[in-house]
């Protein structure tokens, strides 16, 4: 009997110590802010396609898409802005413009912080074998 209470004082003082040492305080994850830059992104446009790219503005300011190169080169096609939707390719565009490729922006809008997307899609040039293409999307 001896022995046995003299486990239980030990175990209750081994619990007892454990529990002191213990941090109880739980960390909550943080989300990293969305940051300015430019996402550059590439892909194969069919006839009739859209290639669209979500991105998020992390302050008020301008947006500008540049449709930087086209294989088979010099393909027009149509360039759009807007937010993330059920409409061209994921992407309820709220405005566009038709473009050559070019290294200054054809593109560009104002807006808030926020979600956004951006891409292309073919206005009818797009040939039978696709074309590949590269834009780039400056964002605050």
């Amino acid at each position: 009997m001896r022995r046995s209470l003299g486990l239980a004082i030990v175990s209750v003082l081994a619990l007892t110590a454990a529990a002191c040492g213990s941090d109880n305080s739980t960390a909550t994850p943080s989300t990293p802010a969305p940051a300015p830059g430019t996402d550059t992104f590439s892909a194969t446009i069919a006839p009739g396609g859209t290639v669209m790219h979500n991105f998020t503005a992390s302050a008020v300011g301008p947006v500008n898409v540049t449709l930087t190169t086209t294989n088979p080169p010099s393909t027009l096609l149509g360039l759009g802005i807007g937010i993330p939707g059920g409409n061209i390719g994921g992407c309820n565009l709220t405005k566009t413009v038709q473009a050559l490729p070019g290294s200054a922006p054809q593109l560009t809008i104002t807006v808030e912080a926020g979600d956004y997307c951006a891409g292309a899609f073919d206005v009818g040039a797009v040939a039978r074998s696709g074309a590949f293409v590269t834009l780039s999307v400056a964002h605050p």
